[in-house]
Order: C-alpha cells, then structure tokens, then sequence
C-alpha cells in the first residue's frame, strides 16, 4: 500500500472525528454562554413602589437652569434567572423630555433593588407651568420583547 494514496483517506478522517467531538461540546457550552449574556434570563417581581411626585428645582445662586429629580423606584424580586435588565424611565411629554436609566441583574442583586435616574437639566426657556403631568415606568427588557411591570402618573412639581 502506498502511504501518499492514504494521506487523503487519513485526513478526512481525522477531520470527521475532530468534527464529531467539538460539535456537541460547542453546543453544549452554548446555553451556559447565553445564561451569562446580558438581557437573557428571566425576573419575577412581587413588588414595585414608584414615587408620586419629581421635582423641577430651579438652580441656586442666580442659576436659571432647572435640575429634574426623581427619588428611587423600589423593586422586591421572588426570584431572578440569567441576567435580565429593568429600566427605570420618567417621560414628560410636555416638554418633550425623556430619561431612562438601565439596571443590570444578576445572581448577586438580591431580593430588593433601589432604581434611581440621574440627575438632569432643563434649559429655564423650556419650563413655563407651576407643574407638569409626567409618567414613571419600571421596564423588563428582556430577551427581544419588553414589558412594563410599573407604570404611574405623577405631577412633576415646578419649584423656583
């Protein structure tokens, strides 16, 4: 038997056999992969406490700009799988303002989380009014849909 007529035979083989063995072990690492992936997973929550008011609070010290603030969400979670993401999002259509922030979940969040928004300014030309209608929403956002699982309306209170 010729060794250079068996080269082709030897390597398909082996190509085969390499092919056999990594192709279930790489589907087999995929789920573990995913379940580390943010946004994948699953959370049930119990419970959500979201504010009834924000504030527009004029700068200080001659400052014309006004500061949104929003105190926190509070979410109670029975229970949390993979790594899903909740925002917290106020909207105030008046203004045609928006602001959400995102939170990342995971084995380590525990049974309570604080969701908060940062900070922000308003130009003092935008706001006119003592107080405008301005809507809370808790999201999940996992996976390709999202769902709200919060939602309230709150007066967004003007204090100069």
């Amino acid at each position: 038997m010729d060794f250079a007529s068996s080269v082709p035979s030897v390597a398909a083989a082996l190509i085969l056999v390499g092919m056999l063995a990594s192709g279930p072990l790489a589907l087999a690492d995929r789920p573990a992969e995913q379940a580390n992936e943010i946004g994948t997973g699953s959370v049930t929550i119990s419970e959500v406490r979201l504010p009834a008011t924000a504030t527009l609070r004029q700068g200080q010290f001659g400052e014309d700009s006004f500061y949104v603030q929003v105190p926190a969400a509070t979410v109670l979670f029975d229970g949390i799988e993979g790594r899903p993401i909740l925002t917290y999002k106020l909207e105030i259509s008046a203004l045609g303002y928006t602001r959400e922030s995102a939170f990342f979940l995971g084995p380590d969040t525990g049974d309570r989380m604080q969701l908060s928004l940062e900070r922000d300014e308003l130009p003092p030309g935008d706001v006119q009014n003592d107080s405008y209608a301005g809507t809370l929403r808790v999201v999940d956002r996992t996976g390709e849909e999202s769902r709200v699982v919060a939602e309230r309306n709150i007066t967004v209170e003007v204090r100069r």
